[in-house]
């Protein structure tokens, strides 16, 4: 039996220090120098409590994020503009009273292919109103100022004037996760895949909107197909294996698990913690110890790292006997 800083749920596992603590950061491009554009960047904490958000840089690539929680895990997520940077994912703990952030943008390794449309299948073929987009571009430009109050008035608007608007109902649904409204949430979201069954974005977010309600079975199958349509998200996959782990289907977790690290290295670390619990529940100590030891070489300043130390000194052992 493993104990649990490895076995338990993601919920749970540290008790953190509720004073809130505002990060500060920058990000440069590749070659070191600053940006000077604004982006977007996406804000998820690890384990899963607090919905994902937007944040975005001024132009000159910084950026302030206030709320967070002392000694928590977050991940800050910017995509590739598909011709100077590729994504580029950060992992971070909030420590100090004034902690800094600084962001690299990773190289693109190879020339892009062509860009991804940013419509779904669906609204290629459909006549979007003038009315209802010019809605939905004003809502994104206040999201991009942080006024997300005023960005879900708009995006409601373009809901209500042509209710079948994908992207409208899946952005109207981030910014409803980010107040934890999740049911409302959800009804936006299903009500996109009824529209285009094949949107990776709403599958995704569907079935983070049900893991956050700890609906754990009926967020596997948008997870699943959402990670199928988008193979290359480390993300998709990572939440999709620890949704397995969650449901007890140890068997299809270890491979999507595996797959999230290797694609995304350490800044997915998160994942060996998954599988060295499904190691240890199979009583492969060896596999279990393996995993979290790798954990810790990557996450060294986790928050809960002495306590999964002295797990993996028990571990160690439990490999002698």
């Amino acid at each position: 039996m493993l104990l649990a800083g490895v076995c338990g749920p993601a919920t749970g596992q540290v008790t953190r220090a509720q004073t809130p603590v505002t990060v500060r950061g920058q990000v440069f491009v590749p070659s070191g120098g600053p940006l000077q554009i604004q982006i977007r960047l996406l804000l998820n904490e690890e384990g899963g409590l607090r919905p994902p958000e937007y944040f975005f840089t001024d132009s000159n690539g910084r950026f302030q994020i206030s709320g967070l929680t002392q000694s928590a895990g977050y991940t800050l997520t910017i995509e590739s503009d598909g011709k100077n940077w590729a994504t580029t994912i950060e992992n971070f703990y909030v420590m100090g009273t004034r902690p800094f952030v600084t962001i690299r943008l990773r190289p693109l390794e190879k020339q892009p292919g062509p860009k991804e449309p940013s419509v779904t299948v669906a609204e290629l073929s459909q006549s979007i109103p003038r009315a209802a987009r010019k809605e939905f571009e004003a809502a994104m430009d206040l999201a991009l100022q942080g006024e997300h109050d005023r960005a879900r008035g708009k995006l409601e608007r373009a809901v209500a004037l042509y209710p079948d608007f994908v992207a409208a109902r899946n952005e109207l649904a981030v910014e409803l996760m980010r107040v934890r409204r999740l049911p409302e949430a959800e009804a936006h979201l299903r009500h996109a895949l009824e529209v285009d069954a094949a949107a990776p974005r709403p599958l995704l977010n569907l079935g983070l909107c049900l893991y956050r309600q700890e609906r754990f079975a009926d967020a596997l199958p948008f997870l699943e197909r959402g990670a199928q349509l988008d193979p290359a998200n480390a993300n998709a996959h990572l939440l999709y294996g620890i949704t397995l782990v969650m449901t007890g289907d140890d068997a299809r977790a270890e491979p999507v698990l595996r797959k999230a690290y290797e694609q995304g290295g350490k800044r997915y670390a998160k994942a060996l913690l998954y599988l060295s619990r499904l190691y240890a529940r199979r009583r492969d100590y060896p596999r279990a110890a393996e995993a979290l030891e790798i954990y810790l070489s990557d996450v060294p300043d986790a928050p809960d790292a002495k306590a999964l130390g002295a797990t993996l000194a028990k571990l160690r052992e439990a490999v002698k006997q």
